[in-house]
């Protein structure tokens, strides 16, 4: 009970942090708001490492921390491509692609050499027609006409770039913590991030969004942490299948929330992406 309460907790965090991101980055540019973003997960998470964690010792470790600082840069990218993504799109549509990254994670396994197993097999080709159904809709004025519906390849490529996070995630969680892992991220995720910003975005944020961003700040953590405590505790099936609900959550947020209307086509595309995202989250905890 208390992984599933902890699950679906995360998926229900991360939901909201891109709700609440969405207005944030219609008005401002998408690198100022991410900065503070990560700013604020920051300010929370050293501290919290100061605290609790030592630094790497061992070639071992030093290594695993190489792997983690790695996944800060790859996280902005895909958390760029969402916010991107939510600025012009719908949150119903955007947000179940952009939980495909288990999908592309499980596609680059393959092309590794790993064996198609389980629901996977399943799984794998119904995400793919999820996205195709999802990303496109009618034309306005020609009705037989069919266009690419906003945000939904920004909702892939976050995906697409996110699919590589868990593998490299797992590598450095087997030698640090997972707080040590998710703040050395942070930290070069900022490293990066600044100087994009001060070039293309600029770090004013406005008086109207700065406790709405703090609060997606603290949101963002939150759900991580109660993602590594439902793993930590277990099964893990469970947890990675509740958490793989932030697709589902996003679909009706969007829809029941901010009165969404996708075309049925699109609305057939969410419910097999929801579903493959699902399939692929039973096969990866098998």
């Amino acid at each position: 009970m208390l992984t599933a309460a902890l699950s679906l907790s995360a998926a229900f965090a991360y939901t909201v942090h891109d709700y609440l991101m969405m207005r944030v980055v219609r008005a401002t540019p998408v690198l100022t708001a991410l900065f503070w973003v990560q700013l604020v997960g920051l300010a929370i998470l050293l501290p919290l490492w100061l605290i609790f964690e030592e630094l790497p010792t061992g070639a071992e470790e030093w290594r695993a921390a190489g792997i983690a600082a790695l996944t800060g840069p790859i996280e902005i990218v895909a958390i760029a491509c969402l916010l991107k993504g939510l600025a012009v799109g719908k949150l119903s549509v955007v947000g179940p692609l952009a939980a495909l990254g288990g999908g592309f994670g499980a596609a680059l396994a393959i092309a590794l050499g790993e064996p198609v197993t389980g629901l996977a097999v399943i799984g794998l080709p119904l995400a793919v027609v999820g996205a195709v159904l999802s990303s496109v809709e009618r034309g306005g004025e020609n009705e037989r006409r069919v266009t690419a519906t906003a945000g939904a390849g920004w909702g892939l490529l976050c995906a697409l770039v996110w699919g590589v996070e868990p593998v490299l995630i797992g590598e450095a969680t087997a030698q640090l913590s997972s707080l040590s892992v998710l703040t050395i991220g942070r930290v070069t995720s900022l490293l990066v991030l600044a100087p994009f910003t001060a070039l293309l975005g600029g770090f004013v944020l406005p008086r109207v969004f700065r406790r709405r961003v703090g609060a997606c700040g603290v949101i963002d953590v939150a759900g991580f942490a109660a993602w590594v405590a439902a793993t930590a505790i277990g099964p893990v099936a469970t947890a990675s299948v509740l958490a793989a609900q932030t697709g589902t959550m996003s679909a009706i947020f969007g829809m029941a929330v901010l009165r969404e209307r996708p075309a049925r086509v699109q609305i057939a595309g969410i419910a097999a992406t929801v579903t493959a995202v699902t399939l692929l989250a039973l096969s990866g905890s098998g």
